[in-house]
């Protein structure tokens, strides 16, 4: 007969690992970028580049709400993205747009309107690419509303108490946790507690874990523990490994969720300015196209001038007409002026249509009311219907006097193309200032 007091105990203890299930995969989803995101990323880039909408407001809102949230404006994403969840719920990227609109919530400390979020996320869209992440989330965000809650933890209890057990030992030894770290990762473990030894080695091992990470990140045989261990290289900030960081993006493989995409993600959250010349050198010559690219869309979302810099310098390097537009595209996530310049530049002069007509979609994206006074002139000094048409969009995302004068323009211009009128009434139609409505009323007369 089980004595009652060994099965209270038995309960604390199941307890105890239930709960530090809770606290630890939340912090697994705070030590690594979302699975989801670089995908994400990408998918955004993409549209700007290859959309044949110019105006399309999902993207753009998209991309705006990401934008505040990569910049911490918690408040701003939040109303942004909410908007996006609510005008455009058929959009193929709702389910991105919740779990952002999740995270938001939860770095303003709005915890029931980030679980109502990611509730709605996983109840519409469970197959989502997104939903493993969104559970990650919801874990944090229980364990902040309800410390003692339990549900919805699949856990190896043995596993828990381990992970507990080292977590305790690294946090009162910091000296001795990169020995203990190293320990589990070369014994018989599960992979589970091997991914909680990385992130404990990242963050107490210092200098002393790069040799560990970066064989582990070299030649690991279980791939995410592989990805794990290059996320956490990066996170060291230790200049040693850039050239491994390097050495693992110019890979030829390359898939959303891989080695070589881990790695890319990687430079693009080191602290060293070289790592800015190392995306650049992955951009200009990774084995893969889809990884050069998306080394164009992280290097713009870095910080500093030196970021500028380098897309310059690549816009001017790189052969590809397809690179040379996410080049202008990731340029229209700057709000530097020389950005802006080289964007008119290719606007105004550049020898490939292609190339002019993504430059003139960049340019709205940097939320410059000031731009404004760059595209009225282009549009009337343009000759090419096309580029002309790209233009008008253009004018029509700014929401202001001067834009709506010149779309009333061309609406009343007998010389314009019918076509190019019905698109400017089209934009015209979705402002609810009272000047354009009046301009409105009087086409009825």
């Amino acid at each position: 007969m089980i004595h009652p007091n060994a099965l209270n105990t038995r309960a604390r203890t199941g307890r105890l690992a239930k709960a530090f299930a809770l606290a630890f995969a939340a912090s697994l989803a705070l030590a690594a970028a979302p699975a989801g995101a670089s995908a994400q990323a990408r998918e955004m880039l993409n549209r700007l580049v290859q959309s044949q909408d110019q105006n399309d407001p999902a993207a753009r809102a998209l991309t705006q709400g990401r934008g505040f949230i990569d910049d911490r404006k918690w408040e701003l994403a939040v109303s942004t993205l909410d908007r996006f969840v609510r005008e455009h719920s058929s959009d193929k990227n709702v389910d991105a747009a919740l779990y952002w609109l999740a995270y938001a919530h939860s770095k303003k400390g709005e915890l029931a309107a980030a679980a109502a979020s990611v509730d709605r996320l996983l109840q519409s869209y469970p197959r989502s690419n997104w939903a493993d992440d969104a559970r990650k989330l919801r874990l944090e965000v229980r364990a902040k509303l309800d410390p003692n809650s339990v549900g919805d933890v699949d856990e190896n209890a043995g596993d828990d108490l381990k992970i507990i057990a080292l977590k305790a030992l690294c946090d009162n030894d910091k000296a001795a946790c990169p020995a203990r770290c190293n320990e589990v990762l070369r014994g018989n473990h599960s992979a589970r507690v091997k991914e909680a030894a990385l992130i404990f080695l990242g963050r107490y091992g210092g200098t002393e874990a790069v040799p560990t990470l970066t064989q582990m990140s070299r030649s690991e045989s279980n791939e995410k523990l592989r990805m794990r261990a290059i996320r956490v290289l990066g996170n060291t900030n230790d200049d040693r490994a850039l050239d491994v960081l390097r050495e693992i993006a110019m890979g030829a493989t390359y898939a959303d969720e891989s080695p070589t995409d881990s790695a890319i993600h990687a430079l693009s959250e080191h602290d060293n300015p070289r790592a800015v010349a190392v995306l650049g050198e992955v951009a200009a010559r990774g084995q893969s196209p889809r990884a050069r690219t998306h080394a164009i869309e992280l290097l713009s979302r870095r910080r500093g001038e030196n970021v500028v810099d380098e897309l310059l310098r690549l816009y001017d390097a790189l052969p590809e007409i397809e690179s040379k537009q996410y080049v202008l595209a990731a340029l229209g996530n700057r709000r530097d002026p020389r950005a802006v310049n080289k964007l008119v530049e290719v606007a105004r002069s550049s020898g490939e249509v292609k190339l002019r007509a993504q430059a003139i979609r960049a340019i709205p994206n940097r939320g410059e009311t000031e731009d404004l006074n760059l595209l009225l002139p282009l549009y009337d000094s343009e000759r090419d219907d096309k580029l002309k048409d790209s233009l008008l969009q253009a004018i029509g995302r700014y929401q202001t006097e001067r834009a709506y004068l010149k779309l009333e323009q061309v609406v009343r211009s007998p010389a314009e193309p019918i076509e190019r009128r019905k698109t400017a009434i089209n934009i015209l139609s979705r402002s609810k200032d009272p000047k354009v409505l009046e301009f409105l009323a009087e086409m009825l007369k």
